[in-house]
C-alpha cells in the first residue's frame, strides 16, 4: 500500500509542477532499466510471460482466500471486513504502483507532433479525400509486388523472423527521430484465437509483464501492422494514435513486402471508414474500383473478424474510453483515428521518407 501512496504522490506533484521534470526522470533513469532488465531475462523466455502472470494472479487468490477463511475461523466474523480491506488495499497499492513503475509514467511525455515540430494543417473533406486516393494508388501497388494472384493472401509467416524485422525497422524510425529505444520489446502470439478479438481488440500491451500481445485469430494481413502498434506501447508510447502512426511508419520503412501491404492496407482501412463516414457514395466508388487481389484480401479480413463476434462492446468501449481519458487521451477511443492526420503532417514534415 505504501508503494502505490508513493505513487499518488507522483502524480500529485506532476499535477503541481508539470510533469516534464517526472517524465524526463522516469524516461531517462527507470524506463530504460525497466526495459533490459526485463527484456534480456524473461523477454527470452520462449513462451509469453503473461501465462507466468496470470497463474501468479490464480495463485495469489488462492491465498488470500485461504487467509481470509483462517481469518474468519480464527477471529469471528467481525475481523472479517477489516482484513479484507487491509489485504485489498495492499493489492490495489501494489497493482497502482506497478503499473506506473514499469510504464504508465510514459503517459506524461510530450505531444509528439510537437515534439517533432508538425506543422498545422487545416483539414477539410478534400484533404482526406485526396489522401484515400494516395493511399489506394500505393494499396494497388503495394499488392501487385506481394502477389499477382487475385486470390486472398494467405501467407506462410514465421513468427519471430517477422517480430526480428518490424523490431529493427521500428528502432530505425524512432532513432531517426532522435529518440531512445531501449531493449528489445517482445510481441506475443496470445493464445487461444479470438480472446482479445471477443473484445474488439486484435492486439494488447500488459504494462505487468512488459510485452506486446496480438490475436492470432485476425487474417495475417493485420499481424504486423498491429504487431507494430503494439511494439510502439512497448518502447513507451501510451497515445493509440501515435502508437497507429508509428506502426504505419514501422511497416512501411520494412524491407519485407508483405510487412509494408500490411501497414498501407492498415492505413486505406482507417480512411475508408473515415471516408465512408464523409462521402458514403465516394467511399463506395473507390472501393468498387479496387482490384480483385484487394477485395478478396479485404473480404477475408471481415470473414476472420467475423468469427469472433463481440463480447459486451458497449461495457468494453464505456471502460476503455474511461481510462483514456483519464489517462490524458481526450478523444478516448477516437484517438486511434489520429493516424491519418498525423501522417498527412509528416508527409510535410522533415523526417518524411519515399513511400512507393
Amino acid at each position: 500500500m505504501l508503494a502505490g501512496v508513493m505513487t499518488l504522490v507522483v502524480h500529485i506533484l506532476a499535477g503541481l509542477f508539470g510533469s516534464t521534470f517526472i517524465y524526463a526522470v522516469y524516461s531517462i533513469g527507470i524506463f530504460p532499466i525497466v526495459r533490459f532488465g526485463y527484456d534480456y531475462t524473461f523477454g527470452l523466455l520462449p513462451i509469453a510471460t503473461i501465462y507466468i502472470f496470470a497463474a501468479i494472479v490464480i495463485f495469489y487468490m488462492v491465498r488470500l482466500m485461504k487467509s481470509t477463511l483462517n481469518s474468519y475461523k480464527k477471529r469471528g466474523l467481525k475481523t472479517l471486513p477489516g482484513h479484507l480491506a487491509q489485504r485489498m488495499l495492499n493489492g490495489i497499492g501494489a497493482i497502482f504502483f506497478l503499473f506506473y513503475f514499469l510504464w504508465g509514467f510514459n503517459y506524461y511525455q510530450p505531444n509528439i507532433e510537437e515534439e517533432l515540430g508538425f506543422q498545422e494543417i487545416k483539414t477539410d473533406s478534400s484533404i482526406i479525400i485526396n489522401e484515400f486516393i494516395w493511399a489506394t494508388t500505393i494499396l494497388e501497388k503495394s499488392r501487385h509486388v506481394v502477389s499477382e494472384n487475385s486470390t486472398d493472401l494467405i501467407p506462410e509467416l514465421d513468427w519471430k523472423e517477422l517480430e526480428n524485422e518490424i523490431r529493427t525497422s521500428q528502432k530505425q524510425v524512432l532513432k531517426s527521430w532522435g529518440h531512445s529505444t531501449p531493449g528489445r520489446v517482445r510481441v506475443r502470439k496470445l493464445l487461444p484465437e479470438g480472446l482479445l478479438l471477443r473484445f474488439s481488440t486484435a492486439g494488447i500491451y500488459v504494462p505487468f509483464v512488459n510485452e506486446g500481445h496480438v490475436d492470432p485469430g485476425m487474417n495475417r494481413i493485420q499481424w504486423p501492422f498491429t504487431m507494430a502498434h503494439e511494439m510502439a506501447h512497448g518502447y513507451g508510447y501510451t497515445d493509440e494514435g501515435v502508437c497507429n502512426f508509428i506502426g504505419f511508419l514501422t511497416c512501411m520503412y520494412a524491407d519485407d513486402a508483405f510487412i509494408r501491404y500490411s501497414g498501407i492496407m492498415g492505413y486505406w482501412r482507417y480512411l475508408y471508414f473515415e471516408i465512408k463516414t464523409m462521402h458514403p457514395v465516394t467511399a463506395k466508388n473507390m472501393y468498387t474500383c479496387l482490384s480483385d487481389g484487394i477485395k478478396n484480401d479485404l473480404i477475408a479480413i471481415r470473414y476472420d473478424l467475423n468469427k469472433y463476434p463481440d463480447l459486451m462492446p458497449v461495457i468494453r468501449d464505456k471502460v476503455y474510453e474511461s481510462y483514456l481519458k483519464s489517462h490524458g487521451v481526450s478523444k478516448g477511443l477516437h484517438s486511434y483515428d489520429d493516424i491519418i492526420i498525423q501522417v498527412i503532417k509528416w508527409k510535410k514534415s522533415r523526417y518524411a521518407f519515399s513511400i512507393e
